[in-house]
């Protein structure tokens, strides 16, 4: 039964409605309810659900001028300007280099842009495990990584992904960095997805934090902690499975965050 219908609160969660809205949407029968037999309390599809849930995040992306993209050398330009803002530009990988990591890469870099504009970027990587071991540990940072540190994704073979930067634009209100970040989760498990499907068999993704928000983040999205893996008492080194589990946590922040943007 679980696996066919949502309860209202899982329902409204999916959706990213006030309880208010979602019951206000069931009576006016955009949201079908149904009782199976021997069941007292209503519950909701998923199929219905979930495919309310896609319109919805459709609809909202287009009318923003929403979209999510390999990232192009323009694009490059202004996500070295955003890491600069949140990172300092010290710890940010020079442009030249960015532009060659893309190339051994082509999965490295990918944007969050409105109406053309980044406001956001994901960075991931493929390492040997040595390289990936000193990027955990502090003994490497961003900066630090080589130009032949950079692999490509196999395929049809088990790897890991490091996920060096996640970030969006600091000079933006709260208010849009909380609806960008959601979006730029949700459209990167989309990513994981369509990488899986097309053979890139990752099984662990890997990452690290440096600030209490961004810890806070990982750990809203299903990444776990590993104790005392960091030698630098600032950076917190996380890890999380790849499995649809985790999959589904990032998709449901998405859909929270788009429901705080429209209340």
């Amino acid at each position: 039964m679980a696996d066919q219908y949502y309860t209202a609160s899982e329902a409204q969660e999916r959706l990213g409605l006030s309880k208010a809205m979602f019951f206000r949407k069931v009576k006016q029968g955009f949201i079908r309810k149904v009782v199976p037999p021997g069941m007292k309390q209503g519950v909701y599809p998923r199929r219905d659900i979930d495919g309310l849930a896609l319109s919805m995040q459709m609809l909202f992306e287009q009318d923003q001028g929403i979209t999510f993209s390999r990232s192009m050398i323009a694009d490059q330009v202004e996500e070295l300007e955003i890491g600069s803002r949140a990172f300092g530009r010290n710890f940010i990988t020079p442009l030249p280099e960015r532009i060659i990591f893309q190339q051994k890469n082509e999965f490295t870099f990918h944007s969050l842009k409105v109406e053309g504009t980044v406001v956001g970027y994901i960075s991931m990587f493929y390492f040997t495990d040595e390289v990936l071991d000193q990027l955990l540990t502090g003994r490497k940072i961003e900066r630090d990584i080589k130009v032949s540190d950079v692999l490509p994704f196999p395929r049809l073979e088990p790897f890991t992904i490091y996920i060096d930067v996640l970030v969006i634009d600091p000079a933006l209100s709260r208010h849009l960095r909380t609806l960008y970040a959601g979006i730029l989760v949700s459209r990167f498990a989309d990513l994981l997805l369509h990488l899986r499907s097309n053979g890139y068999l990752f099984d662990k993704i890997y990452t690290v934090t440096s600030s209490s928000a961004g810890e806070k983040l990982v750990s809203k999205i299903g990444f776990e902690k590993l104790e005392h893996k960091s030698l630098v008492p600032a950076r917190k080194a996380f890890v999380a499975a790849f499995d649809p589990e985790h999959i589904q946590v990032l998709q449901t922040r998405q859909r929270k965050v788009l429901g705080f943007a429209r209340r």
